[in-house]
């Protein structure tokens, strides 16, 4: 069978929609892991699905965080305290992070108090992450260690019914080459922006929670997508809930 190669629209494909089935409202993972003939693998690590090729699978649907809303949604990436940079000594720009958020007080209500004080503190070292994650190789890096933790051979979407599966290694290619790093108006983040929009964001997270303060990276959904899409246009439709790209064409096995 010839292979379609196609450029995809992905914000134009309600024509399609009524011939998919309807899978929103399930557990994506158990969907996909159906779909393809694989097992779902527990627990809180990056892996999701493993095919029968024993090929590791990692799924980010939309509205993962509080308050995303499913089409729209954000991915949350990572949320990390310092207690996971000390011990993962080769997280990339672990460092840095380190003296972010020592630069917090272990009480929020001490932070409440200090606020204005401590903002200022973290620029320098805000400012320092950024001309870091300007690196190519220190973004890539990072951004394979809080995508996938490096132990991942595909990067799965679920978005208006259908999976969109990419390379891992060729998915953080794309990132790394096309998002531009930098600091935001105020330097309390580090920015990922395509197109002059902001696709990505590394932040502090100071909730009065279990997760006070932590480094919290997110990513806008229907961005993300569209910087893969520039990066990876050529296409080829498995099944009617599966759309396969670039050099997964070849290597993804059904």
């Amino acid at each position: 069978m010839q292979k379609e190669r196609k450029i995809i629209k992905l914000h134009g494909m309600s024509s399609e929609k009524a011939s998919r089935v309807k899978i929103r409202g399930h557990k994506k993972e158990y969907i996909y892991a159906a779909l393809i003939g694989g097992k779902v693998v527990k627990g809180t690590k990056k892996e999701d699905v493993k095919d029968s090729n024993g090929k590791i699978h990692s799924l980010k649907g939309g509205g993962e965080i509080k308050g995303g809303e499913g089409r729209k949604g954000k991915w949350q990436i990572c949320l990390h305290k310092i207690s996971k940079f000390k011990k993962d000594t080769d997280f990339s720009g672990r460092e840095i992070f380190i003296k972010i958020l020592k630069s917090y007080p272990n009480n929020y209500f001490e932070y409440q108090d200090k606020k204005e004080i401590i903002k200022a503190s973290i620029i320098p070292y805000m400012k320092e992450l950024m001309k870091f994650l300007t690196d190519k190789t220190n973004n890539y890096n990072f951004l394979n260690k809080s995508f996938f933790d490096r132990n991942v051979d595909y990067f799965v979407i679920y978005h208006d019914d259908v999976f969109y599966v990419y390379e891992r290694e060729e998915a953080l290619k794309i990132f790394t080459e096309l998002l531009l790093v930098d600091n935001n108006r105020t330097f309390q983040k580090v920015v990922l922006k395509y197109n002059n929009k902001i696709v990505g964001e590394i932040e502090i997270r100071t909730t009065n929670d279990g997760k006070y303060p932590s480094v919290l990276f997110n990513m806008l959904k229907l961005r993300a997508m569209d910087v893969l899409k520039k990066g990876v246009p050529e296409y080829k439709k498995r099944t009617p809930n599966i759309y396969v790209f670039g050099k997964a064409i070849k290597s993804f096995k059904l």
